[in-house]
């Protein structure tokens, strides 16, 4: 059931509603296929079924997210944050675990309040044991201080899991780039250190993304023929936007909240906690919490309720649709008709 009930998430969370305009369209199927050849299985049963084998009651994750920044985006933008913290509430209220959010610092004021509109606390100081605490870390921007950081956080907590959404990660030449080719190393997080001590570590690695060119994709060489800049991109580097990062497992979706949704759903279903899915008011809120706090929806470069391009009320419907999925599967009626 749980790869039947994942196949038609998945699906849902595919389908491209973005406007038409500077991205290219009919990327997202293209993308699914790709990595769904390597995962064998729906990638929102996949990633759900290694987090609930991995993660015990009292293990600490780390969830990186944020992107987006100076001079197109300088507040950054909404996707990321919205999956990011709804996988945090099931993985802290469903699974027991301690969370740990990891971003640049443009975005620790703007996921505080996602935080507190997605039902949790932010951890205060060390002394701060209230239910449904999430413990928030800035990481750094400079390279040699994000390597430092990768070290630290991993050794000092000892996560059993890292899961990055939306973090756009280095090219195969070390370089971040944005979807369409732009170079935007500089004012993000290099998460290559921190992705390869992990695996050395044997911690569980998870990327969800939906353009290529973030954390997981490293595993996918077809981003590369797949997206039009993946191969060749808008900088000296030469090498494409496509990433180079690798995770254990990789999920992409239209756009990567959704595919936060998605793996938060077949957690909720794999547990028997329906009321920890993300649903329509739920998204809602953290949508409008994320815009109040200054960032903004990734297409329009402006504080609309929209995410990715995609306007509140088909978030909405999205989230319906994929909590829908998961309850319809839980709920037992038998057709007196049939």
């Amino acid at each position: 059931m749980p790869e039947i009930i994942g196949q038609y998430v998945d699906q849902i969370m595919t389908t491209e509603l973005r406007p038409l305009g500077n991205m290219p369209r009919g990327v997202a199927h293209q993308l699914y296929e790709a990595v769904r050849r390597r995962t064998g299985k729906p990638l929102s049963t996949a990633m759900a079924q290694a987090i609930v084998n991995r993660v015990e009651p009292g293990d600490r994750v780390v969830i990186l997210c944020g992107a987006g920044g100076p001079p197109s985006l300088p507040t950054g933008e909404i996707d990321g944050l919205l999956g990011a913290v709804a996988l945090a509430r099931i993985l802290t209220l469903g699974l027991g675990a301690e969370v740990h959010l990891a971003s640049v610092e443009r975005f620790l004021g703007p996921l505080a309040e996602v935080v507190r509109a997605g039902e949790l606390n932010v951890r205060l100081g060390e002394d701060d044991h209230r239910p449904g605490t999430v413990t928030l870390h800035v990481s750094p921007q400079d390279d040699d201080a994000g390597r430092e950081f990768s070290r630290a956080i991993l050794d000092d907590l000892r996560p059993c899991l890292v899961l990055a959404i939306e973090l756009l990660a280095p090219n195969r030449a070390g370089v971040i780039h944005g979807a369409t080719g732009n170079p935007w190393h500089d004012v993000h997080f290099d998460s290559a250190a921190l992705f390869e001590r992990a695996h050395a570590q044997g911690v569980l690695t998870c990327g969800i993304g939906d353009a290529g060119n973030e954390a997981g994709f490293g595993a996918i060489p077809e981003v590369a023929a797949i997206q039009p800049a993946g191969g060749t991109c808008r900088c000296p580097c030469g090498a494409g936007m496509a990433a180079a990062v690798t995770t254990d497992h990789v999920l992409t979706a239209a756009i990567s909240d959704w595919g936060g949704y998605a793996v938060t759903a077949l957690i909720a279903y794999l547990v028997e906690r329906p009321d920890l899915i993300a649903d329509a008011d739920y998204v809602e809120n953290l949508l409008r919490a994320a815009v109040r706090a200054g960032v903004v929806c990734g297409w329009h470069a402006r504080p609309t309720l929209s995410d990715d391009g995609v306007p509140l009320e088909a978030q909405r419907a999205a989230a319906t649709l994929i909590r829908t999925a998961v309850t319809q599967a839980l709920t037992r009626a038998p057709s007196p008709s049939h």
